[in-house]
């Protein structure tokens, strides 16, 4: 039984070997899965091709024959280079284009067939169609997969579009049905892809953290064992000391006792202490759990770029909460011919700040769909009374000051008039390399004292070009660990009018590759979110 054990184990072993091309590590390695697909679509696809060779040289097709065998043969090769060399990205285009290749043979080969039945009876070769978008989406991801894919189809209906003697087998519903087939196979597969990578994704975020709490663990444990040798040298000293002072032995003999207590007691709290952390490492892991998937649906409450694409062509949204979730936000919307853009930065961090989050952009939605306010100062006092109540703020001595600090734009698309309304946030607009400030009021949506009874309505002629960003204060508050000094707003105007001449885009990624060069890989002092758009 132990042999037969030992003979599986190896057969395994090499059939292992045999698909992973004795690439070492698991199928969570994305090479090695790259690999074991090439290799099971490899040794299907040499056991179609001999078999069909050998058919077509039975029915006398022998330059179709001569073909299989070198397509086969391409296929063998790629399995060697992959085996030798491992350059598994070569190998995938090799394994790819060869079954690009053969079916467009096909695609020109059946077109020109003279057969006695319909045609969308002898349709043999197409059908590897529908294998190519699985291979190529598994095999590149996402944008190589789906540029195959855009390729193939392109070639395939301009050949389907052309009328001559090459396709007169191929009819309407032929065509129809082929690539309807092969679409609806492209998007599952795509859909397909797109669930692996953020499941995969995932995966390693949740390796990394089990990685550094096993470390911790180990750290507790080295702390552990140390106060437990020092204990022990502690006894064996005692002991000594009873050899030699046999005079003291009663004295000794109720230190021993006392000692032997306080061991009882210090594994009593050493189990204690392992419990309660064991009992933290799952609580921490729950609520971890907890506030990833509240990231989700926080996400899915802010709006999509497809709303500000539809509207802006140049814009970007750089939004990076201090933890998982935060406090801040971005609302966006279009109301018959008027824009409204908020961005809004609340109290708290974390679970708080998204909570209160929430809120905002639950209000935002039904004072804007419910009531027609036609000023955006309208908008903040109405938000600042339903914050109030909300929160039951009466401006008493003690109570918490919650609430949120908001710019709040409304652009009318034909007039390309802006007006703006700030509690605490104000905006910028640069217009030919000079930045102007639209200043926002000193108090935030919520109870403080002293408060005006009305925000201000500031109104502002734009023109074409004309840059404007709204942003929370996280961006200029962030602090270098070395100076311990924050990033301040006079830096952040500085790097706006720098930056000015690039498009949305390259502004967003040159604003984080300066943030995350100030910080120097310190923990980040607050959210940070900052609008861009150029009308």
């Amino acid at each position: 039984m132990f042999k037969n054990s030992n003979r599986i184990n190896r057969i395994e072993k090499s059939f292992y070997d045999l698909l992973s091309s004795r690439i070492k590590g698991s199928l969570v390695n994305e090479d090695i899965r790259k690999v074991t697909l090439i290799n099971i679509f490899a040794i299907f696809g040499l056991f179609y091709l001999l078999f069909y060779s050998y058919r077509m040289y039975l029915s006398g097709d022998y330059n179709l024959s001569i073909i299989y065998i070198f397509v086969a043969g391409v296929v063998l090769s790629m399995q060697v280079l992959l085996r030798y060399s491992r350059r598994v990205t070569l190998s995938s285009h090799i394994f790819v284009l060869s079954l690009f290749c053969l079916e467009l043979y096909f695609l020109f080969r059946n077109g020109s067939t003279i057969l006695h039945v319909k045609s969308y009876y002898i349709f043999p070769g197409i059908y590897w169609y529908y294998i190519f978008p699985l291979l190529s989406l598994f095999l590149f991801g996402r944008k190589i997969g789906t540029f195959y894919n855009i390729v193939l189809i392109a070639i395939t209906i301009c050949f389907f579009s052309i009328d001559s003697p090459m396709t007169q087998l191929y009819d309407m519903e032929l065509k129809v049905r082929f690539l309807s087939i092969y679409s609806l196979i492209f998007f599952f597969a795509f859909f397909f892809e797109s669930i692996r990578v953020v499941t995969f994704d995932a995966f390693l975020k949740m390796q990394e953290k089990n990685v550094e709490y096993s470390r911790r663990i180990m750290d507790k444990n080295k702390d552990l064992r140390r106060t437990n040798k020092e204990l022990l040298m502690l006894s064996e000293e005692v002991r000594v000391q009873m050899e030699y002072h046999k005079d003291l032995n009663v004295m000794l003999e109720v230190k021993n006792e006392k000692i032997v207590s306080q061991n009882q007691q210090l594994e009593i709290q050493s189990n204690e202490i392992a419990d309660q952390r064991d009992l933290l490492l799952i609580q921490k892991q729950n609520i971890t759990d907890s506030i990833l998937y509240a990231s989700h649906i926080q996400k899915a409450l802010l709006p999509s770029d497809d709303i500000m694409n539809d509207i802006f062509s140049d814009h970007f949204i750089l939004n990076k909460p201090r933890d998982i979730i935060g406090g801040d936000f971005y609302y966006v919307k279009k109301v018959d011919n008027t824009l409204v853009l908020a961005v809004a930065d609340c109290t708290g961090h974390g679970v708080p700040g998204a909570l209160l989050s929430m809120l905002g952009i639950s209000y935002l939605n039904e004072i804007i769909h419910t009531k027609e306010l036609s000023e955006t100062n309208a908008i903040l006092n109405e938000m600042r009374d339903k914050i109030k109540l909300a929160l039951h703020q009466s401006n008493q001595t003690r109570e918490a000051k919650d609430g949120m600090d908001m710019a709040l734009i409304a652009i009318d698309l034909d007039s390309k008039i802006l007006k703006y309304s700030g509690a605490n946030n104000p905006i910028y607009i640069i217009r030919d390399s000079e930045l102007i400030e639209l200043k926002a009021d000193k108090m935030p949506i919520g109870i403080q004292p002293n408060e005006k009874p009305h925000f201000t309505n500031l109104e502002f002629q734009l023109r074409k070009n004309d840059s404007i960003y709204l942003f929370s204060d996280g961006y200029p508050d962030q602090i270098d660990k070395e100076t311990m000094k924050k990033f301040s707003l006079k830096n952040f105007q500085s790097l706006l009018l720098s930056i000015t001449n690039l498009n949305m885009a390259d502004q967003r990624d040159e604003l984080e590759k300066v943030i995350e060069g100030w910080r120097k890989n310190a923990d980040q002092t607050d959210d940070i979110l900052v609008v861009g758009v150029r009308i």
